[in-house]
């Protein structure tokens, strides 16, 4: 994932740019070189959500029947090896 990090006093004098960049990578605020905020398209983050919801539909059918699965092969299953 592309993130972007821009200083907040930075963020202020073009925030319609930093926008429109949110919707390409997330654009990470920073505070005295700390992270402090995301800004991340409606799009994108609607995306997210419902990739996370259909992750979490297809894991409680796991916990739900008391399957007993090997973790590496429910990360497979699930497309989120590592």
């Amino acid at each position: 994932m592309s993130v972007n990090f821009i200083p907040i006093s930075e963020a202020k004098g073009k925030l319609a740019e930093v926008v429109r960049d949110s919707d390409d990578r997330d654009v990470l605020l920073m505070r005295h070189g700390r992270p402090t905020a995301i800004v991340r398209s409606y799009r994108r983050e609607a995306a997210n959500l419902s990739h996370l919801e259909d992750l979490e539909d297809r894991l409680s059918v796991y916990e739900r029947e008391g399957v007993t699965i090997d973790i590496d092969k429910l990360g497979a299953e699930l497309g989120i090896e590592g």
